[in-house]
């Protein structure tokens, strides 16, 4: 419970902050992708370098609220990473909005934000879908072996 609180209480003020920082208007996006304002670039710019930074000092501890050891595996990126990439841009540009921002823009009441969220629930539903159809194709045998089977 303390969890789930402190994960309302974190979403709350990052929406606010979204709002403040003018990230649920499309103006904003508009004006980031013609090139006419960094302030997005620069706000994005600082998210990496807290997350990189504060990514160093976190590895190897214990996470405050769970006590779980926090630690990962680096993975080198690989076509999926592009390809993702791609949409992800693609779903930016023809929205004018970043996924993050996405509940704070139904929160502002922007309609384009039904789109965007729904955008996401279809990824966040067919991601898994394409990954079974992956595991499926690696692991069935070729045609060729097949044929020779049915032969035998």
């Amino acid at each position: 419970m303390r969890l789930r609180l402190f994960a309302f209480m974190l979403g709350g003020v990052t929406g606010f902050v979204f709002g403040w920082a003018r990230m649920t208007d499309p103006d904003t996006f508009h004006s980031m992708l013609a090139l006419r304002s960094p302030t997005i670039y620069l706000l994005m710019a600082s998210a990496v370098a807290t997350a990189f930074i504060g990514a160093r000092l976190i590895h190897g501890r214990r996470a405050l609220l769970t006590g779980q050891p926090i630690a990962w595996t680096a993975t080198p990126p690989n076509r999926n990473h592009v390809l993702g990439s791609v949409v992800f841009g693609i779903g930016w540009a023809v929205s004018a909005a970043c996924p993050g921002p996405t509940t704070a823009q139904l929160g502002s009441g922007r309609i384009l934000a039904v789109a965007v969220a729904g955008g996401i629930g279809v990824g966040v539903w067919l991601q898994p879908q394409l990954a079974a159809v992956r595991s499926h194709r690696r692991s069935a045998p070729t045609a060729s072996v097949i044929q020779a089977a049915d032969v035998l």
